[in-house]
């Protein structure tokens, strides 16, 4: 399913996956895409010509909703209307992906679900998380967790879709609800920064 003009995607160097530019569609043929040039820290993120790239985007109509994939190169880079612009040629059909199909880095992190009930985070990625609490929930409970990312606060609303007892309490599994792309984009940046600090980490044990 090919998405439409106006459409929020998110942009990946195929040389440099761990990070995820937010962008947006400007045009679009069935071989080819328009779009606005992503930044980078405030920056004109410098994309050259053959630079492959993914481009990535969710469809909320309730009959295809879904996150959507597809290849491409650059083609180039021009203005309009004073606007910096890539032109990206498709190399490969749109494919949905599945939820479970985000990438997860196991995190700790403090949060608060439901405005007053502390629990612990302890797996993230852009379609869910996995959270501890004492309290039993059932599966399907409707939840919002409120978190920090960085310097960020989240309220993230999701159904329970998953319970799992413990010694100690239970985890529950979350698929997220009505999720932003914006936000999810940031989710998705914290989740490749924190699987580059693991790697690092793990490499410098090694050495």
């Amino acid at each position: 399913m090919a998405p439409n003009p106006n459409q929020n995607i998110s942009l990946i160097i195929a040389a440099n996956t761990d990070k995820v530019y937010p962008s947006r569609i400007e045009d679009i043929t069935h071989d080819s895409l328009t779009i606005a040039a992503p930044m980078d820290r405030g920056k004109l993120l410098n994309v050259r010509p053959r630079t492959k790239v993914l481009i990535s985007y969710t469809e909320g109509d309730l009959v295809e909703q879904g996150r959507y994939q597809a290849a491409g190169v650059v083609e180039r880079r021009f203005r309009q209307n004073n606007v910096p612009m890539l032109l990206i040629r498709l190399t490969s059909e749109w494919e949905k992906i599945q939820q479970r199909d985000f990438v997860r880095v196991d995190v700790l992190i403090e949060g608060v679900y439901n405005g007053i009930n502390k629990c612990i985070v302890k797996d993230l990625s852009g379609g869910g998380l996995l959270f501890a609490a004492e309290e039993k929930l059932e599966n399907g409970t409707a939840v919002f967790i409120d978190l920090k990312l960085d310097q960020t606060v989240l309220r993230l609303y999701g159904k329970i879709v998953r319970v799992i007892p413990k010694e100690s309490g239970y985890e529950y599994g979350v698929s997220y609800t009505n999720l932003d792309e914006p936000t999810r984009q940031l989710i998705i940046q914290y989740v490749y920064k924190r699987l580059i600090e693991i790697y690092r980490k793990a490499k410098k044990q090694k050495s």
